[in-house]
C-alpha cells in the first residue's frame, strides 16, 4: 500500500469499508448470478455500491474494474443477446433491454438511462399480431462517453468516443465522436471541451 493510500485510509475509514464492502459484493455476484442461471462474468475489481439484477437467457459480461452504483439492471431477451461492458465504466442505475447486442466502451460513465436494442413491440399497424415486426438493431457505445440520467439511447445507435449525451437526450443513429449531444431527438450543440478536431 502506497503513503497516500494509507493516509487516506486514516483520514477516511469509512471510504475504505465502503470500498471493501462494494469489493465483497461484486464478488458475491460473480458467484450468485452464474449459480442462479444467469450467464453473467465479470472481470477483476468488479465492485457493486449498488444493486445489480442479471435476468434473461443471454450473456451480461463486465470488463475490469467495472462499478455498479444504484440498482442497475442489464435484461436481456433471447439466448443470442450479449450485453458487453469494458473497463473502468461505472454504471448508475442503468436499465438495458437487449435481444442482439449492447457494447459500452472502456472509460464510460452511464447515469440513470435506458439503453435499448429493441423496440420490443411493433409499431406497425397491426401490432396486436404475434407475427407483425418488431425493429431490433444493435447498439454500439464508443469509449469515455459520459450519458446523463433521462436519456435514452434507441435501437441501432452508435456513439463515437469522448461524446457526452445530455440530460434527457433521446439518441438514434449515428453520433460523432467528439460532440455534446442535447434534445428529443438529440442535437449536437458543441463539441466536447478539450476534444481533437476530427
Amino acid at each position: 500500500m502506497t503513503q497516500s493510500r494509507f493516509r487516506r485510509l486514516l483520514a477516511d475509514p469509512g471510504h475504505a469499508l465502503r470500498v471493501g464492502l462494494a469489493i465483497g459484493k461484486g464478488h458475491f455476484y460473480k458467484i450468485y448470478w452464474p449459480l442462479r442461471g444467469r450467464r453473467f462474468q465479470a472481470g477483476r475489481n468488479f465492485r457493486a455500491f449498488g444493486t445489480l439484477v442479471v435476468r434473461g437467457p443471454g450473456r451480461v459480461i463486465f470488463g475490469d474494474d467495472v462499478r455498479v452504483i444504484q440498482r442497475t439492471t442489464p435484461f436481456t431477451h433471447s439466448p443470442d443477446a450479449v450485453i458487453t461492458i469494458g473497463n473502468r465504466v461505472d454504471l448508475v442505475g442503468v436499465r438495458f433491454g437487449c435481444n442482439e447486442r449492447i457494447s459500452i466502451g472502456d472509460r464510460s460513465q452511464v447515469s440513470e438511462c435506458r439503453i435499448m436494442d429493441t423496440d420490443f413491440h411493433s409499431i406497425a399497424i397491426n401490432r396486436r399480431d404475434p407475427d407483425a415486426p418488431v425493429r431490433t438493431a444493435a447498439v454500439t457505445i464508443g469509449e469515455n462517453v459520459w450519458i446523463a440520467p433521462e436519456a435514452a439511447v434507441l435501437p441501432g445507435t452508435t456513439i463515437g468516443d469522448n461524446s457526452v449525451i445530455a440530460f434527457g437526450a433521446i439518441c438514434s443513429g449515428a453520433v460523432p465522436a467528439n460532440v455534446v449531444m442535447v434534445g428529443n431527438p438529440a442535437r449536437v450543440a458543441g463539441k466536447v471541451p478539450g476534444a481533437t478536431a476530427p
